[in-house]
């Protein structure tokens, strides 16, 4: 009797890990119907290693379409992606009521654990965004399937030769992992417990390269898994017209193969420009502003880039010329993001500041 006890608990206990972590990684993307219906698709990477079961369990999910309304969205396919890993693909049509500038996002539970640059990945759930524009004629990029595996001491490339079916352009950056507000539809922030994939050793270089349009890590020096994030840009005459957050898991092991002497170490954001910057009358600091939705009713997410490192200063100014909130930078940066809440604020016009250490560019919003 104890035998079989203890046999049923294994079992169990078995079962459970099944289904414990499986997420690998995704986006969301957007193809424009027809005026204001688009098809929604949510692409899921599933590691069917370590999470056979939970990856069959996970036929749907639940999608924000940024209007205030969720939908279920199911299941069309899985398919092989890569050894160890299969791509889920869940599509749904949605139309909007009006044109505007919406986030649709999703949230979904069991991101793989044991990651060495997130120490939160069980208990965060893996949250996928995109900003879409559907004040004209637009589908968001197609991106070449994502890249998992890597050796100890050879290059991780990932292949970012985007589709664009209106020819428009598109930059990238890398980006801190996002997670959601409280709340079914969430409002993106960034996660600051999460490091760089090349923050874990502090060696080698972890960078977009925008002329080959590759993710490359130069080089990865200890197994284990690693998690990273980045967002496209799409861009139709210099105005950002969609915005794309991905998100991925990087297998590195002990393989053969040829490898190669690890470059000094570099700060994965401090880099140079790595994205494309919106036009500006300052020549040193340009700055984006999104706020979901728009006007915003809650928190405004800020983000300012300066031509050269610098300390920047963010700050929330209102009609009166009060400073009502304010973010500056511990260390000197080419760019910086924060997510300012506004709930207790009245509603009018509120003006964002952002400033380095030669000059500031301010920008309306509205509450």
């Amino acid at each position: 009797m104890k035998n079989i006890y203890v046999s049923l608990v294994l079992s169990l206990l078995s079962s459970l890990s099944a289904f414990a972590t499986h997420l690998q990684g995704g986006e969301i993307r957007a193809r424009q119907l027809s005026g204001q219906t688009y098809e929604i698709s949510v692409l899921l990477y599933f590691d069917t290693v370590n999470g056979q079961g939970a990856t069959g369990q996970q036929s749907e999910v639940n999608v924000c379409t940024g209007d205030g309304q969720t939908i279920t969205v199911s299941r069309v396919s899985l398919v092989p992606a890569s050894p160890g890993t299969s791509l889920g693909t869940y599509i749904a049509n949605h139309t909007y009521g009006s044109q505007g500038i919406y986030q649709i996002s999703t949230q979904v539970d069991n991101r793989n654990n044991n990651i060495l640059n997130f120490q939160n990945s069980q208990n965060t759930a893996l949250f996928l965004w995109t900003v879409l524009h559907t004040t004209l004629s637009n589908s968001t990029p197609i991106l070449p399937s994502l890249t998992f595996n890597a050796g100890v001491k050879q290059p991780f490339v990932v292949d970012l030769k985007a589709t664009d079916a209106e020819g428009d352009s598109v930059s990238f950056v890398l980006q801190k992992l996002s997670k959601p507000s409280p709340g079914t539809c969430a409002v993106r922030s960034v996660d600051n417990s999460f490091i760089y994939p090349n923050e874990v050793s502090a060696s080698g270089t972890f960078k977009i390269d925008q002329v080959k349009k590759q993710l490359v890590w130069t080089a990865p020096t200890q197994v284990g898994q690693y998690i990273f994030a980045m967002v496209m840009y799409e861009w139709r005459n210099g105005v950002r017209i969609s915005e794309t957050y991905r998100e991925g898991i990087i297998n590195v092991t002990d393989r053969p193969g040829e490898t190669v002497e690890i470059p000094p170490y570099e700060n994965a954001e401090n880099t140079g420009p790595i994205t494309s910057i919106p036009s500006s009358n300052s020549p040193e600091v340009s700055i984006s502003v999104d706020a979901f939705p728009v006007p915003t009713n809650d928190y405004v997410t800020v983000k300012a880039y300066s031509k050269k490192p610098a300390i920047i200063t963010l700050q929330i100014i209102d009609l009166q010329g009060r400073v009502r909130q304010e973010h500056k930078a511990s260390v000197a940066d080419m760019n910086m993001e924060h997510q300012f809440d506004l709930r207790n604020y009245a509603s009018g016009v509120y003006m964002i500041r952002a400033s380095n250490d030669n000059e500031s560019v301010s920008k309306k919003i509205l509450r």
